[in-house]
């Protein structure tokens, strides 16, 4: 059941997209509302769940994964809840995304280096029962990223 968000709650949503590091006190200079009632404010979001944490997004050419690639997984579909539940436990694995009709699983990965990817894919994806690897795509430029 959706929640009841006003105007105010989706002005400090806003603010904090942009920067959840802003200090309560900018954001209600922002809206024009005080400092205790936009804690309670985002207080609320957190219990409610929309705001599910608050976090970075870091420059990954500054730091050590720079190689980034999706794979295409073709699932065995009696299996498709333990496959999900193995994908999870790969650290490099960042995204696992379900897909509908015939295009089964797809996941994003990010690895140190080039060299990488084969273990990756031989040792822990494909050590998975009921995995058939259909595609693997390197990503080359990120041109535009929710996060």
């Amino acid at each position: 059941m959706p929640l009841n968000i006003d105007l105010i709650d989706r002005s400090i949503i806003d603010l904090l997209r942009t920067d959840a590091r802003t200090s309560y006190r900018k954001i209600a200079d922002n809206i024009g509302k005080t400092e205790a009632t936009v804690r309670r404010r985002v207080n609320k979001l957190v219990e409610d769940g929309v705001i599910k944490k608050f976090t970075i997004i870091l420059d990954d050419k500054k730091l050590d994964a720079p190689t980034k690639a999706t794979i295409k997984i073709q699932p065995d579909l009696s299996r498709i809840k333990q496959i999900t539940s193995e994908l999870l436990k790969i650290d490099e694995i960042t995204d696992v995304w379900r897909l509908s009709g015939d295009c089964g699983i797809e996941i994003k990965v990010e690895l140190l280096s080039l060299e990488d990817l084969d273990s990756l894919i031989e040792d822990k994806i494909s050590a998975i029962e009921g995995i058939h690897i259909k595609e693997t795509c390197f990503i080359t430029k990120i041109v535009k990223s929710k996060y």
